[in-house]
């Protein structure tokens, strides 16, 4: 059996110049897309051929562009924690169309975007994020059944604030299952969201033994939830770190 620890928690927002590689193994990177759409033909160059005719396919340019700044910048952390030169980073996909970094060492990676914010995590073990825009609009009750269990849909039904309550449970899963790379969203009903520690299948996390799942709204309108493939004690605050919006700030910052 495996164990998943759900939970609630705050986070700090901090400047890049504040980044202190010492304090945690897991760390978290903000971006406001907007912010770097002037930086579009810039961060071309930093792209492989292949990851440039995947921009070309999407239909609209700001899908594109918000793929060429996400991947861009994924880099250029990436190359800071590698100690590599940005250019030198090489992305690859697996079998299951989940990106990694083929190196020696362990660096795991994962990224998410909603509407006009991003977040991109960076940690030395299994690790998945998901961020959601708080859509007041979406009629979610139709399809509760497909992806939660009986008492989550009660949660759910009768929370203050359904929607919220709605995405952190929406998160909680499809963060899961970007940390196990199972590919099971087939099963996300099978997969417990409700606050506290829950007993299930290790065949349903990819063998993984214990994951904490940490929730926490980015700001007014957008819920995250981090996933973590770890043993270590219980975190209770989490720091997420603004990027610099200049090729000359990112640079410094990967350097």
């Amino acid at each position: 059996m495996s164990k998943i620890c759900c939970r609630t928690i705050q986070i700090s927002h901090k400047d890049f110049n504040q980044l202190d590689e010492s304090t945690s193994d897991i760390k978290l990177f903000k971006l406001k897309l907007s912010s770097y759409y002037n930086l579009v033909p810039e961060f071309i160059k930093y792209l492989s051929i292949a990851e440039l005719e995947r921009a070309q396919k999407y239909h609209f340019e700001k899908d594109s562009n918000q793929f060429i700044i996400c991947r861009t910048l994924l880099k250029f952390i990436l190359a800071k924690y590698t100690n590599l030169n940005v250019s030198k980073i090489d992305i690859k996909l697996d079998p299951n169309k989940k990106p990694y970094l083929n190196l020696k060492e362990s660096v795991y990676f994962n990224i998410s975007h909603a509407e006009d914010f991003a977040i991109i995590t960076l940690s030395n073990k299994a690790i998945g994020i998901d961020l959601e825009y708080l859509n007041r609009d979406f009629d979610f009750s139709e399809i509760l059944s497909d992806i939660f269990n009986t008492l989550e849909i009660e949660t759910v039904l009768n929370a203050k604030n359904k929607t919220q309550a709605f995405y952190n449970f929406w998160t909680r899963k499809e963060s899961i299952v970007k940390a196990t790379g199972q590919g099971i969203s087939d099963y996300l009903s099978l997969i417990p969201a409700i606050d506290g520690c829950h007993s299930v299948s290790s065949k349903l996390l990819n063998d993984f033994k214990n994951l904490q799942v940490l929730s926490f709204d980015l700001n007014d309108h957008y819920v995250a939830s981090l996933a973590l493939i770890t043993k270590t004690k219980n975190i209770d605050k989490l720091q997420i770190y603004n990027l610099p919006n200049s090729i000359e700030g990112l640079e410094s910052f990967s350097s």
